[in-house]
């Protein structure tokens, strides 16, 4: 029994390892791809040709420095696993399941749905990349975001937060909304959304301004000073 936890836990420990490595060498490959526009955006309204390649070398030589610092930024090492203790788990009674854990229930269907088609799953909703899941079928990519509604998705609807309208507009085709509604009974797949930032263009052109909380303005003052 020993043997076999350690065995499973290695292997856990590894595909953790290279869903984690997978998902910011992607992040890393898009700043990288944004990064490289960068200087013929900032230089191109400089009329003086000697001073415009002038400028446009020094900054490429600066974002090539960036770009090394995010390349090591991403090497991921891990340590050896260590048994700490064991549990015996009986099941017993009923778990009071409310509205706040629609997002674990929409976010398991929609992984086992994925998985269901032959899609490699991996759960990176707390890496802060704009989406819950990253899916890879070959060459093919899903980048997932996943919202659960308690009730009905057709009355209560979404809010993407603007991390991830930024994030669907950068991956375009790649970017899925995945929308679980009746939570309460176990949660069914409502529909999912390929290219949302497309889909939905017209309900957010006529958004023109960000709120930005005071707690935010103090912060960044002082990084500014």
């Amino acid at each position: 029994m020993i043997t076999e936890a350690e065995q499973v836990a290695q292997g856990v420990l590894w595909d953790q390892r290279d869903n984690h490595r997978l998902a910011m060498e992607e992040w890393v490959a898009d700043a990288r791809n944004n990064l490289r526009r960068l200087p013929n955006q900032l230089t191109d309204d400089i009329t003086d040709r000697a001073l415009r390649l002038s400028e446009r070398s020094r900054i490429e030589q600066a974002i090539e420095n960036r770009i090394e610092e995010l390349n090591k930024a991403v090497q991921i090492e891990v340590g050896e696993i260590s048994r700490i203790g064991w549990a015996q788990v009986k099941g017993g009674g009923s778990v009071d399941i409310d509205e706040k854990n629609s997002e674990q229930i929409a976010m398991r269907l929609v992984a086992d749905s994925l998985e269901a088609e032959g899609w490699k799953v991996a759960d990176i909703h707390t890496e802060g990349l704009g989406y819950d899941l990253h899916a890879r079928q070959g060459h093919r990519q899903r980048c997932v975001e996943v919202k659960g509604i308690w009730d009905k998705a057709s009355s209560r609807g979404v809010t993407l937060t603007g991390n991830e309208m930024v994030r669907a507009g950068l991956l375009g085709e790649d970017y899925w909304l995945y929308i679980v509604d009746r939570c309460s009974e176990g949660g069914t797949l409502y529909f999912a959304y390929r290219n949302p930032s497309a889909l939905f263009a017209d309900v957010t052109r006529d958004i023109t301004s960000l709120h930005i909380k005071g707690s935010d303005l103090e912060t960044a003052k002082g990084q500014a000073q």
